[in-house]
């Protein structure tokens, strides 16, 4: 593959994933507000139950989309860095983001910051859920 396939492969997956990101959002939001009225208004079990597996599958789907950023952005560096003669915005990314093996998909965040930030929302959408008022 040449350069610019390579980093044209890169923006293509980011739009993809951008799209699939604000569709997790959206989600995301619909099982916040789901939850507040929980905690407003009170719910029984079964309600409850499906309401935090709602909840988590938009996590699991938030952590999966970072995931397929994350190797999506490492594999590109990865390849870049095979070949032979690079310009230097593409030797920019190879440095800024050096890999030498080929990088394996992982659902838990690679940046620390945005590992907390998925802990924070579990917690934003299960306590009001499951703590009584």
């Amino acid at each position: 593959m040449t350069e610019y396939q390579i980093l044209n492969m890169f923006w293509m997956q980011a739009i993809s994933n951008a799209m699939f990101q604000l569709g997790v959002f959206v989600l995301l939001w619909a099982a916040l507000r789901g939850s507040l009225r929980i905690y407003d208004q009170g719910a029984n079990l079964a309600t409850k139950i499906i309401s935090s597996l709602f909840g988590l599958g938009i996590v699991y789907s938030g952590l999966q989309i970072s995931g397929f950023f994350a190797i999506n952005w490492r594999s590109t560096s990865y390849s870049l860095g095979q070949l032979e003669n690079l310009s230097p915005h593409a030797q920019r990314f190879v440095d800024f983001l050096p890999i030498s093996e080929p990088p394996q998909f992982s659902l838990i965040p690679w940046d620390p910051i945005m590992g907390a930030w998925w802990i924070v929302v579990v917690i934003a959408l299960l306590a009001p859920i499951w703590i009584k008022k």
